[in-house]
């Protein structure tokens, strides 16, 4: 057979005629594939799409009841008399067991006001006494009532109930006279003024069956609630699977994955909660795809059968009339390669020239690629912080391929962030080229100090320097201390660079360096806290594993409200002072977390805000628009700069209250009020009352003029008034505090001390001391 000069023979035409068979062929069976994975996935898609709306609404349902109960212990745990029996202790008095009935009173009408709720109990660990709506009991008798497993002996249950603070949910076995019943317990413990106190704790109890009540599973579902420790909180029809997926298998916040449990393969539907983290979970027989799917199947079968016939006589026929293929081949090589095709030669051999040129040209790529080696070495760095490696590439192929040769199996992370750019541009915001300038000169000084003793390999992270050190010698954390301090020491000192570093624990393998590069990021958001310059270790930080955890920030009530009374009167020294004083509490010895500390900066900004509307202070809304304090504080990147921006907002709302105050002394009224309290403070009779009998107006109608005019409540005046004097003669230790309070009005000792608690946050006593 031949054409235009070409040779053919007879095994070429039978392997070309395999080859055009099989690519006719290949369309249509990629089409019938493509068209199956297309169905399954609409079918896949429904059902997953009706569990998920589903699982939606049962978490929907679920955690609006919980927020409820929530809320509801909140209000329980803030009523004064549950509040007030945590004193009681053993023997109980009479006096207690009338407390314990208006407590069941008040727990009966908790309980009636939310039918989710089962029942309700309150635990006094002073006094051994657990209370519900409807009974009397101590600790071990609840602990035959309310039990997480049969094994769990009672001091196991009691020591859940002797941590210090307590809000989680617990899924537990109610016992009672019938069969035991399944149920979820949330605890919640009481808040105590004094930490000293063993305090108590509320206990809801809400049955498995009212949790799942009203969702009715499709598509032979069966639905389960499964929480963070992996424990089944509730369930409908999961008593058939025993083997049900466990909760660090569903990663995600929500998805869908197959398993085989108990030997049948179902497709497993989850969610996640945003309010209690658990996971809303339905299982159905992968049986429902296969028969949704079978009519698919018999199409598809039919049509590869009848591409195979089809296809195999037109390729017959095909090239019994021509031999396209290989000809268009070779003159589509001829046209592209531009090797020109003589008529006679064999075309094998011209297919051969035509490969030799194509591996010439890969040579010269690979040529290119070799001149652009340290781009590709760079990414592979930051696919290895990222933890974003090919699956389909071993990483020591990789690893060989760039002539990299680990020292050891240990692994560390220092992260550089550039403060300030120094000599190469005073102003602080070099162009590109200066920045990339930089990039270069860091890399290379840090590669020249850790590779004293240490491999390092560096690349850039979203404009921050990232360094991989591989120990040489045996890891130490001070090592990694010494390479940071020394790095920016010699660019301080050389180019007046100001970096902020931050340095990661210590790692084993390779697949240790992503959680590395995570804890340097998480170090240097601590930036916020430190401030920039600083050298920011993750063992260091509040809640990591080497240091002490932080849960909270010191700013309490009675501070809150010092604050609050400097800011009344205007007093912008006392109060800046004061808030640089909370700062300095809040940040000595890098305790505070970055969460808390912005917490902690929007709190005082908001109770400047809130000082303004107890004052009744006019313009708030335009000096909202003008200062703008919420938008001042979110574009701050250190703390150092928030309190700088607090400052100048206190500056402001002083300057404002002042203003408003000078206005308002001039008001007669207030102005005689003010001097006749001055004058008769020391009158134990002194009250509102007095006072609006001395001027010839109602109490009611005095004391809201007066407040209109001042912004002060005229007792707190006349309290101020008091103390004030008080304060003046507390120095004088020839005076006793019962004298002094008598001297400035006050009878009673007791109520001296409270006002004087209240307005100064300690005691006369301590006040005295100080």
């Amino acid at each position: 057979m031949r054409r235009k000069g070409i040779r053919f023979n007879k095994h070429s035409v039978i392997v070309t005629w395999l080859i055009s068979y099989i690519s006719v062929l290949l369309v249509p069976v990629m089409i019938s594939a493509i068209l199956y994975a297309a169905a399954w996935h609409v079918v896949e898609s429904e059902i997953n799409r009706a569990n998920e709306s589903m699982l939606r609404q049962m978490e929907q349902a679920i955690d609006g009841n919980l927020a409820g109960i929530e809320r509801l212990s909140l209000e329980i745990s803030l009523n004064r008399r549950v509040a007030g029996f945590i004193n009681a202790q053993q023997p109980l008095t009479d006096s207690d067991y009338y407390d314990l009935v208006s407590i069941a009173g008040d727990l009966r009408v908790y309980q009636v006001a939310n039918d989710f709720i089962e029942q309700i109990y309150v635990y006094y660990k002073n006094s051994d006494t657990v209370l519900s709506a409807r009974e009397h009991i101590d600790s071990r008798t609840l602990y035959g009532k309310l039990r997480v497993k049969d094994e769990t002996s009672y001091e196991e249950w009691k020591a859940f109930f002797s941590k210090r603070y307590i809000q989680e949910y617990v899924p537990v076995t109610m016992r009672g006279d019938g069969e035991p019943v399944k149920a979820v317990m949330y605890a919640k413990s009481v808040t105590l003024d004094h930490t000293d106190q063993p305090g108590a704790v509320i206990l809801f109890v809400i049955k498995d069956s009212k949790l799942l009540d009203n969702i009715a599973p499709a598509n032979q579902a069966s639905i389960a609630v499964v929480d963070k420790q992996n424990r089944l909180v509730a369930s409908n029809g999961f008593d058939h699977h025993p083997a049900a997926p466990v909760y660090d298998r569903l990663s995600n916040k929500h998805g869908l994955l197959y398993e085989t449990i108990s030997g049948k393969k179902v497709a497993v539907s989850y969610t996640t909660s945003d309010s209690t983290g658990w996971k809303y979970v339905s299982m159905i027989p992968a049986e429902l795809f296969d028969d949704k799917m079978k009519t698919m199947k018999l199409l598809i079968y039919s049509s590869i059968g009848l591409s195979l016939i089809v296809g195999g006589v037109v390729t017959f026929l095909f090239l019994r009339k021509n031999y396209n293929p290989i000809s268009m081949l070779i003159r589509s090589l001829s046209v592209k390669s531009g090797i020109s095709f003589d008529e006679g030669s064999n075309e094998y051999g011209y297919l051969e020239e035509a490969l030799n040129t194509t591996f010439a040209e890969k040579e010269k790529i690979d040529q290119r690629l070799r001149r652009h080696r340290d781009a590709i070495r760079s990414h592979l760095f930051q696919s290895l912080l990222k933890g974003r490696l090919e699956q389909n590439v071993p990483v020591h192929e990789s690893l060989a391929a760039h002539d990299i040769r680990l020292a050891s199996p240990y692994f560390a992370v220092l992260l550089f962030h550039v403060d300030h750019y120094g000599k190469l541009d005073p102003s602080g915001y070099p162009d590109p080229r200066m920045g990339r300038l930089l990039h270069f000169i860091i890399m290379n000084v840090v590669e020249e100090v850790a590779g004293s003793r240490h491999q390092a390999f560096t690349t850039e992270m979203d404009d921050m320097l990232a360094c991989i050190v591989n120990f040489g010698t045996a890891p130490d954390e001070e090592e990694l201390q010494r390479i940071a301090a020394q790095v920016k020491s010699f660019l301080l000192d050389h180019f007046h660079i100001r970096l902020t570093a931050a340095i990661s624990g210590i790692h084993q393998e390779l697949y240790g360096i992503p959680r590395a590069y995570q804890e340097t990021l998480e170090a240097l958001e601590y930036r916020l806290v430190m401030g920039s310059g600083e050298i920011i270790r993750y063992g260091d930080l509040p809640g990591s594993d080497t240091a002490h955890p932080a849960g909270s920030y010191y700013y309490p009530l009675h501070v809150e409200q010092q604050l609050i009374n400097f800011v009344k009167t205007g007093d912008n020294e006392k109060s800046s002072a004061m808030i640089d004083e909370i700062i300095g509490l809040n940040v000595t010895g890098a305790s505070l977390s970055v969460p808390l500390a912005k917490c902690l900066m929007f709190d005082m900004i908001s109770t400047l805000l809130k000082t303004m509307d107890e004052i009744g202070a006019g313009g708030k809304r335009d000096f909202l628009e003008r200062v703008n304090p919420v938008e001042r504080l979110t574009g701050c990147e250190t703390m150092m700069e928030m309190q700088v921006q607090i400052r100048e907002v206190l500056g402001e709302v002083c300057r404002l209250i002042q203003e408003e105050r000078s206005q308002e002394q001039s008001n007669l009224l207030s102005q005689q009020v003010l001097s006749y309290i001055r004058e008769h403070y020391n009158d134990e009779n002194l009250n509102i009352s007095m006072l609006g009998e001395a001027f010839g107006l109602t109490p009611s109608y005095l004391s809201k003029q007066f407040k209109a005019q001042t912004g002060q409540a005229l007792l707190d005046v006349i309290s101020m008034t008091r103390l004030e004097e008080a304060k003046r003669l507390l120095p004088d230790a020839k005076l006793s505090v019962a004298e002094i309070a008598r001297k400035v009005g006050y009878a009673d000792i007791n109520t001296f001390n409270r006002i004087f608690k209240k307005f100064e946050g300690i005691t006369p006593g301590k006040y005295r001391e100080l």
